[in-house]
C-alpha cells in the first residue's frame, strides 16, 4: 500500500525549490527514491496550505533594534551566535507549529540540521516512523564553522540525541560515522551506510592542450582549505607552464580568498565566477585537467568527487575515513598528505601533470566505480532500502 511521506529539513523557511543548494538537491534524490518504490512523497511546501514559506515581512523597530545590537556583537562571537541560535530556535518552534496544523503523514524523513527536533515531534504526533539522514555531528560542525559554542550548546546537542535515539531508521555516510552516532548515543534502530549522491548532468572530460585547469568546484567553506589550494597554485606557476586556476562555487570564504589572490596578484590567472548555472559547470568540467577537494571534514559525503568522477576528471582528495571508504588511493584518486598538505598537494599535482596517461586511467576508473556502485538507478534502490 501506498504511504504518504513527508520530507523535511528543520531549517525555517527553507526553500526547497533552491536548486544551488546541494542539500535540496538530496531531498530530490530522495523523493525520487521514495515516488521510484509507489509511494507518495512531498516537501513541506507541497500540499499543505498551513505550511508558510515565508517569515513575516513587517519587521518591527524591536526587531530592527536587535538586529543592529547583533551587528555590533558580532565582534563577540559567543554573545552573537547565542542570540542567534535563540532566534533561529524560536523561529524552528513555529515550524514545527506550521506543519503540525497541515495534514498528517505516514512517515517523516528528515535531513537533520543544527537545533531541530522537528521530525521527531511530527513522528510522535502522528504515531509514524521516521528516518533520519544523518549529515553531521551538529555540535562539532557548528564549531568548525563559528569558532564558537553558544548559550544554548547542551540544548542543540540533547536534540540530536532525542532524534536520533527516536529514528526507526538512520542513513550514515559512511562506516565512521556509524560508528561514531552508535559509541555516542543509544540507538535502537537500523543504521544504513550510503554517502551522499546526488546525479547531475555529466559532460566527457576533454580539456584542451595550451592551458591546464586546476579546478575546484563547490562550497567555500573553512574546512574546504581553498587557501591552501592558492597557495600550491602560486608555488606551481613556474613549473607547469599557462597553470591556470578554476574556483567555482560560492560561500562564506569566497570573499577572503578572493582578497588572498588579489594580494599575491594572481588575479589575471584565476577565474571565480560564483554560482554558475548547470551548462555554464559542464564547460568548466570539460575543461579542467585535474579537480582538487584541497581539504574536509572527517564525516563530510564527498559530493564533487562524485561529480568529479562521473565526468572522468583525475582528482586529488583529502585523507579522510569517509572519502578513503569509498576512494582508494592511486586506484581511483591521489591523496594529500595530512602532515604537510601544501608541500604534498604540489607533489601529487605535478606528478599527474608528469603523467597524463596516468591521470587518464585513474580517472576511467573512478567513473567505473560510480557507474557500478552509484549509477542513479542503483543508488535510489539503496536509499529507498535504507529509509524506508
Amino acid at each position: 500500500m501506498a504511504k504518504r511521506i513527508l520530507i523535511v529539513v528543520g531549517i525555517p523557511h527553507f526553500d526547497y525549490s533552491n536548486e544551488k543548494s546541494a542539500v535540496c538537491s538530496f531531498l530530490q534524490t530522495i523523493k525520487t527514491a521514495v515516488e521510484a518504490e509507489g509511494h507518495l512523497a512531498y516537501f513541506p511546501t507541497e500540499n499543505n496550505e498551513h505550511f508558510l514559506t515565508g517569515g513575516d515581512q513587517n519587521i518591527s523597530f524591536k526587531e530592527r533594534l536587535i538586529n543592529s545590537i547583533k551587528k555590533v556583537l558580532k565582534g563577540f562571537p559567543w554573545l552573537y551566535h547565542s542570540f542567534s541560535m535563540k532566534a533561529h530556535l524560536k523561529e524552528h518552534d513555529k515550524l514545527i507549529q506550521q506543519v503540525k496544523a497541515g495534514e498528517k503523514y505516514d512517515q517523516i524523513i528528515e535531513f537533520y540540521t543544527v537545533g531541530s527536533e522537528l521530525g521527531k515531534q511530527l513522528a510522535e504526533l502522528w504515531t509514524c516512523k521516521l528516518s533520519v539522514v544523518y549529515d553531521a555531528p551538529v555540535d562539532e560542525q557548528f564549531l568548525e564553522m563559528h569558532g564558537t559554542k553558544t548559550y544554548y550548546w547542551t540544548e542543540i546537542q540533547k536534540r540530536e540525541k532525542e532524534t536520533l535515539e527516536k529514528a526507526n531508521k538512520i542513513m550514515a555516510y559512511s562506516p565512521e560515522c556509524k560508528s561514531y552516532i552508535i559509541k555516542r548515543y543509544e540507538i535502537q534502530s537500523d543504521v544504513g551506510i550510503l554517502p551522499c549522491v546526488v546525479s547531475k548532468p555529466w559532460v566527457n572530460n576533454a580539456p584542451a592542450a595550451d592551458i591546464f585547469n586546476l579546478t575546484f568546484i563547490g562550497s567555500f567553506l573553512s574546512w574546504h582549505k581553498v587557501d591552501l589550494l592558492v597557495e600550491v597554485f602560486e608555488e606551481l606557476r613556474s613549473v607547469i607552464p599557462n597553470l591556470r586556476l578554476q574556483l567555482i562555487g560560492y560561500g562564506e570564504e569566497w570573499e577572503s580568498i578572493k582578497h588572498l589572490i588579489n594580494k599575491k596578484g594572481l588575479e589575471e590567472n584565476v577565474d571565480m565566477p560564483g554560482f554558475v548555472s548547470e551548462s555554464e559547470l559542464l564547460k568548466y568540467k570539460k575543461n579542467s585537467h585535474i579537480a582538487v577537494m584541497p581539504g574536509s571534514n572527517w564525516y563530510g559525503s564527498p559530493l564533487k568527487l562524485f561529480e568529479y568522477a562521473q565526468s572522468g576528471i583525475p582528482f586529488i582528495a583529502p585523507e579522510t575515513p569517509t572519502i578513503q571508504s569509498i576512494f582508494k588511493s592511486g586506484e581511483h584518486c591521489r591523496y594529500i598528505d595530512a602532515s604537510n598538505e601544501v608541500k604534498s598537494l604540489c607533489e601529487e599535482v605535478f606528478f599527474l601533470y608528469q603523467n597524463p596517461s596516468l591521470r587518464e586511467e585513474m580517472a576511467k576508473r573512478a567513473k567505473q566505480l560510480i557507474e557500478e556502485r552509484y549509477c542513479e538507478k542503483r543508488y535510489t534502490s539503496k536509499l529507498s532500502e535504507i529509509l524506508l
